[in-house]
């Protein structure tokens, strides 16, 4: 038996494309020597755990008004 699917479902393996201006960079966990993919300098290593501070990216955050999902809008 197969199970057709329509085309309007999109898959769930979908990965959004990044913001404007944004880059996706890599680098070695600091902790466990993993390689780590991240936007603007942003990481968090999936094997051990390590997150970098927020504060080393590359670019200044928005703040949380300026987020269209923010529960104030």
């Amino acid at each position: 038996m197969t199970q057709e699917r329509s085309p309007e479902t999109g898959s769930s393996d979908a990965v959004a494309a990044p913001a404007p201006g944004a880059e996706i960079t890599t680098t070695d966990c600091r902790q466990c020597g993993a390689q780590v993919s991240g936007l603007n300098n942003r990481y968090a290593c999936s094997y051990c755990g390590w997150v970098n501070h927020w504060a080393e990216g590359s670019n200044i955050l928005p703040s949380a008004e300026d987020d269209r999902d923010h529960p104030g809008h």
